[in-house]
């Protein structure tokens, strides 16, 4: 009976052993996890601001292009009235 009784003392201690590496196994990885996680916020963070600064530069590009629209309708409108006047001093040569 005595050595069934140190058997199951040797096993009692391995398992015990075995629990304590298990949990601090799993406490790393939850430690790793949280850090994981917490990573993942960030990159959410930075994409967001990203997506942030492309709708603004998109803003900024469409107004652009309407005050390039217009800077070509006022061009050809000057270089219009510039011909017009032009033909007209030819007409009128003495």
């Amino acid at each position: 009976f005595a050595v069934v009784a140190d058997e199951v003392r040797k096993l009692a201690e391995r398992t015990g052993k075995s629990l304590g590496e298990i949990e601090a196994n799993v406490n790393v990885l939850v430690q790793n996890v949280s850090e994981m996680s917490e990573s993942i916020k960030e990159q959410s963070l930075g994409i967001s601001q990203i997506n942030e600064a492309i709708v603004q530069l998109e803003t900024v590009t469409n107004e652009n292009v309407e005050v390039a629209n217009m800077t070509n309708d006022i061009t050809k409108n000057v270089n219009d009235i510039a011909q017009n006047i032009l033909n007209d001093m030819h007409k009128k040569k003495f």
